[in-house]
């Protein structure tokens, strides 16, 4: 049995393999002309239509960007507004900016941020962040005047030191890990993932389990269609019974057991071995051997034209989940099933447009017509022209009333950073080398001053903004 971090990430890579090998199957079976008769074949089919329909547009900017971020410094100006439809609440709000300054240079492990708050353009609360190499800190002259900083090793002593007795889960340190490496493979790679498990997720599933619904009415963007509906049902038992056929199947395909290893240790130092991954898949079919599945789910495509126009998911007694896509537009519905709950119908829709030089992305959420959450974020720039200039405008709508933010973020590439703090001896307090009564101490004193701090802060806005009405 494996615990820890290693556990976690050998789980991780294992539930991200599962995803693609179903997905791939998925499409495979889609490739088997032959069987094409079949109500199983033709579900696969317009199936995988319906994923295809799904893919996200490849984003060229953001990708060339944060290559950027990875080998050049850079400094970021920022600045947060709050507005409101309430008058009394905005009177208040119009008038608070936070305000903030970076400076990133990844390459030699370094980072800056000055966050500033203001009201009515007079500055009320400042706090600095500091990374240099493996120490993290943050410092506030209204709190403590020098840094206060961690750090990144032997943070299970720290974290007993503070009081923590359970630190078995806690690594020694934080790697910076990242996770899309896991996600890339080469086409040998998918050759034998669909060769592999494509015959084990149709075997997996018996023939019965699939049907078809001729003149199934879909409604979509509000006009009806009449289309040839292919549903697969399955169990609770029958779910957890193909899960486990996959993951024994990964136990006897060396070749990507090899690749799991290998892909694991790329972004980690654990020296994580083939007998690892097996032992992490060993611990997953167990969990999933212990879990009993309650409720059956049922997968529905409709097909319409020879195009997939939607797709649900359908967990009975629980939910159904309808979604399809329109070039870059994707609209996902999500209706409870469950008396009494706090909700009985979400919508979600998500636009991605994408050009070299400009993105923007539009996520809007409604609940039952009474909660709407709308966020846009624009990015404009590219690597070439070493700057990005990025808006998150968000909106929240509630009994009539609108709550809006607009974020503004601007990143330039430098050859070099300007005016870096430093970290050392003289103007940093590290906690990993305090006692635990002298770091219970400081703790306890800390907490003091933010909350006096705090309370002076809230009265200075409620003063102010009381002497200017």
């Amino acid at each position: 049995m494996y615990y820890g971090r290693k556990k976690g990430i050998i789980i991780a890579i294992i539930v991200i393999a599962m995803i693609l090998i179903i997905g791939i199957g998925g499409t495979c079976l889609y490739m088997f002309t032959d069987l094409f008769k079949s109500e199983k074949t033709l579900f696969w089919k317009y199936m995988s239509n319906g994923v295809s329909n799904l893919q996200i547009e490849e984003n060229t900017q953001l990708e060339d960007i944060q290559k950027m971020k990875e080998q050049s410094p850079y400094n970021i100006n920022g600045e947060l507004k709050i507005s409101s439809t309430n008058e009394e609440m905005n009177t208040i709000l119009e008038k608070i900016r936070l305000k903030t300054t970076g400076k990133t240079d990844k390459l030699n492990n370094y980072s800056y941020n000055n966050t500033i708050l203001q009201n009515n353009n007079t500055d009320i609360f400042k706090l600095e962040y500091v990374q240099d190499d493996n120490i993290y800190a943050l410092k506030s002259d209204e709190i403590v005047t020098a840094y206060l900083g961690v750090k990144n090793e032997n943070l299970k002593v720290l974290f007993q030191k503070l009081g923590v007795t359970d630190v078995e889960n806690i690594p020694n340190e934080i790697e910076n890990i990242n996770y899309m490496e896991l996600l890339k493979f080469s086409k040998e790679e998918i050759v034998n993932l669909k060769a592999t498990y494509t015959p084990v997720i149709e075997n997996s599933i018996i023939s019965e389990s699939y049907s078809k619904q001729t003149e199934a009415v879909i409604q979509k963007d509000g006009v009806s269609y009449t289309t040839t509906a292919y549903r697969l049902d399955l169990t609770g038992t029958q779910i957890s019974e193909i899960l486990v056929n996959i993951l024994n199947a990964l136990k006897e395909d060396s070749r990507t057991l090899d690749l799991i290893a290998t892909k694991l240790n790329t972004i980690s130092n654990e020296n994580i071995t083939i007998e690892d991954v097996n032992n992490g898949i060993d611990y997953i079919i167990e969990k999933i051997q212990e879990t009993e599945i309650m409720n059956d789910i049922a997968i529905v495509v409709y097909n319409y034209k020879g195009e997939t126009i939607a797709t649900e998911l359908l967990i009975k007694n629980v939910s159904k989940i309808t979604m399809y896509a329109n070039n870059n537009t994707l609209k996902i519905t999500l209706e409870n099933l469950i008396e009494d709950s706090n909700y009985n119908v979400i919508n979600i829709e998500i636009i991605n447009a994408v050009a070299p030089t400009e993105t923007n992305i539009s996520i809007t959420v409604n609940i039952d017509d009474e909660t709407e959450t709308i966020l846009n974020i624009t990015n404009s720039g590219s690597a070439v022209e070493k700057k990005l200039d990025t808006t998150y405008d968000l909106s929240i709508t509630y009994d009539n009333e609108t709550l809006e933010a607009e974020y503004t973020k601007q990143l330039e590439f430098v050859n070099e950073l300007e005016d870096i703090q430093r970290l050392d001896e003289t103007n940093c307090a590290i906690l990993n080398d305090y006692s635990q009564q002298d770091l219970a101490s400081l703790m306890e004193a800390l907490v003091n001053q933010i909350m006096f701090v705090y309370s002076q802060k809230v009265q200075m806005i409620s003063t102010q903004n009381t002497i200017q009405q």
